[in-house]
């Protein structure tokens, strides 16, 4: 796609999320380029915090500090109506706005200055305490632009220091932003160069043989190293799928701690060490010996424990890394199997730090499950026309863009026609929606991430497995009313007359209260009449609207010891002083609740459906894999007895396909069959 059309069909989904060619649409913006560079690993999570004086040439968007690296990152927007050229006299007259913010917050007259309800006060405030108790380790300032960089600009800002500080600089414009999600690749490219090290390279053992094995290297890694590596790289070296569920930023084990504090010469022995993987490994020899010259997307999929231990207690504990050694085994995957061998590897290998949520990746069956009703359920019209529509579920990042690439002008027209941008969701939205309504808006506070985490907890550790058919179209179809409520509020919000920021905080906030009001009645909102609607009627948004101020009001009121509302907002307690909010739900909207009785018959319906869909697609699954398939598995069973006799009947009852038709029950039992057969060995 030409930069040219890439840039309109950015700019009118910026437009058509905030409804306006307004300063909505630079706030829009903000959030989807942060919302990307969250997705990008580049930002752990990100708060919004606009706060402009342009007569002082001050300016923030948003902020991003953590806590175990003292790293900070601030955020500035440059967006402009129509296309313009990057330059290298308006970076630099940008980037001086955001770095006024900074050196006039580490003066503490200057948060005292401004008011507590302005969203620039925490931030300002939290930027002079952390400085002066010499808590900021290292900071960055990020300009996202939806203008194109000049082709004069052909080399990175030079990084400098402010009071001792170290600073560098990033700029995402939408030509880099094209190229990464044009790319099918998950993310930007990090490349590792190894020359640089005294041995003139990383040593190794090549751990494979022939040309039809993947190539594995086996390594013992100096912890100073790895600790570098993360300093510089941070949650980029942790693979996409399981980064989330690696646990990274958190506790460190003290036994590893305490093991490189006392004992760092045992650390290779003491420690399982770190599985990666690689889309590229160049080596050379030196007198006999294998380097590493460099790594292109060094990915650890199994060790973050390990790494944080590493990073913590070195920079934390000012341990002395140099006696410390890591065992790692590095596998180079190509970038089109990434999806299906690195969650088997991080399965696999993953002892020290289990993957929570039962592998709860891209290809777990609840993704595939919600994509698959996703591409075939009909959502009825909103305006009245003849024209139905699809809530594409993107379940691999990029399948959205990646299903339009090679398609004319007149089909892509077509497809957006049916799977419009504004009901594409990804699996954080999903969170969002499912958490906020669940009544765990502290928890989605945390950012979209652990709030994910948290979400993949309940469904892939307990539901699943449980309540399997539970998720059918019918959850489906209530998922999709909650995403409207919660679109339909972020959508209203910043259009308020008293607000002020925290928008993220008041929209999940919000629809929390509002199911927390419909609970206390002991009926259940009727999920099913909003998404025939596909919105909500007009007295339901009335009151969110009163709810959403009245939110707005309690959040921003902290307990003493506590001025930072976004942070507040992810206490529990900030939850339960919301909930004590005295609201009456108003007759119009309580005609939108169902009782309970009606529900489970809903429910029970729908799981029925489901069982008969579940047949009908293992049937179809027993059928296409043909008899041979069939026979091959009975043959294998003979010799490694691992099935019951029912089980052996089965088999060789789907061998005679086509001539003898498996029922669906029986379909359903062969599905398992092939499973069980290939966790004990068994290969096509």
């Amino acid at each position: 796609m030409s930069y040219e059309a890439f840039y309109k069909d950015y700019m009118q989904d910026i437009y058509a999320r905030s409804e306006a060619e307004s300063d909505f649409s630079e706030v829009v913006f903000t959030e989807r380029v942060c919302d990307f560079l969250v997705d990008q690993a580049v930002l752990e999570n990100y708060t919004a915090a606009s706060y402009k004086k342009t007569p002082l040439g001050i300016r923030v968007d948003a902020y991003d500090y953590s806590v175990e690296s003292d790293a900070l990152s601030l955020i500035i927007t440059d967006f402009h109506i129509k296309p313009e050229s990057l330059t290298r006299t308006l970076i630099t007259k940008v980037f001086k706005r955001v770095i006024k913010f900074f050196e006039k917050s580490l003066e503490g007259s200057f948060y005292q200055s401004l008011d507590e309800s302005d969203p620039g006060f925490g931030l300002a405030r939290d930027i002079y305490t952390s400085s002066s108790v010499g808590k900021l380790r290292k900071l960055r300032f990020i300009l996202l632009s939806n203008g194109l960089l000049s082709k004069s600009v052909d080399e990175k800002i030079p990084a400098q220091e402010i009071q001792g500080i170290p600073c560098s600089f990033d700029v995402w414009d939408l030509g880099r932003i094209q190229r990464i999600e044009e790319s099918g690749k998950s993310r930007e490219d990090i490349l590792i160069d190894f020359d640089v090290l005294p041995e003139g390279g990383l040593p190794c053992l090549p751990a494979f043989t022939g040309e039809g094995t993947y190539r594995s290297y086996l390594l013992a890694l100096p912890g100073s190293l790895v600790a570098e590596l993360y300093d510089k790289y941070g949650e980029r070296l942790l693979e996409q799928n399981v980064r989330t569920f690696l646990q990274f930023r958190g506790k460190v084990n003290k036994g590893m701690r305490n093991t490189i504090q006392n004992a760092p010469e045992m650390f290779f022995a003491y420690n399982n060490g770190i599985t990666a993987t690689a889309e590229k490994v160049v080596t050379k020899e030196i007198n006999g010996q294998v380097l590493i010259s460099s790594i292109k997307n060094f990915q650890i999929v199994n060790g973050g424990q390990t790494t944080a231990s590493l990073f913590t207690t070195h920079r934390k504990n000012k341990a002395d890394l140099s006696a410390v050694h890591v065992q790692a085994k590095l596998t180079v995957i190509p970038p089109e199997e990434t999806e299906n061998i690195v969650p088997k590897i991080s399965e696999y290998a993953n002892t020290q730090n289990k993957v929570s949520a039962a592998d709860f990746f891209s290809n777990h069956p609840f993704h595939l499950r919600i994509e698959e009703i996703s591409r075939r359920l009909w959502a009825p019209s909103s305006d009245g026309s003849m024209r139905e529509t699809h809530w594409y579920y993107e379940r691999v990042r990029g399948q959205y863009a990646n299903a339009q690439a090679n398609l004319t002008p007149a089909k892509k027209r077509e497809f957006l026609a049916i799977n419009p941008r504004k009901q594409m969701f990804i699996k954080t939205d999903l969170a969002k929606f499912e958490s906020s309504w669940d009544m765990k808006p502290h928890i989605v506070s945390l950012g979209a991430q652990k709030n994910f985490v948290r979400f993949a907890e309940a469904v892939g550790k307990k539901s699943w497995d449980k309540i399997e058919k539970g998720f059918n179209e019918l959850y489906f179809k209530r998922l999709i009313a909650k995403a409207i409520l919660f679109r339909t509020v972020d959508r209203f919000i910043m259009k308020q007359p008293w607000y002020g920021g925290y928008k993220a905080n008041i929209v999940t906030y919000s629809v929390a209260k509002l199911s927390y009001m419909v609970e206390q009645t002991g009926m259940f909102l009727d999920m099913e009449r909003i998404w025939e609607r596909q919105s909500l009627t007009e007295e339901m948004e009335s009151f969110l609207k009163d709810i959403a101020e009245a939110v707005n009001s309690v959040i921003q009121d902290t307990p003493q010891g506590i001025t930072n509302v976004t942070e507040w907002c992810k206490k529990e307690l900030c939850w339960q002083n919301v909930q004590r909010i005295s609201m009456n739900i108003p007759p119009q909207v309580k005609r939108e609740l169902i009782s309970n009785e009606e529900r489970n018959r809903r429910d029970s319906d729908a799981r029925t459906v489901q069982r008969i869909d579940n047949g009908i697609q293992a049937q179809e699954y027993v059928l296409e894999k043909g008899g041979t398939f069939w026979s091959k598995i009975f043959e294998w069973s003979q010799t490694n007895r691992i099935f019951s006799p029912t089980e052996s009947s089965l088999l060789q009852i789907a061998s005679q396909i086509p001539s003898t038709i498996p029922r669906e029950r029986q379909s359903l039992l062969l599905v398992t069959i092939e499973q069980k057969a290939i966790e004990d060995g068994f290969v096509s």
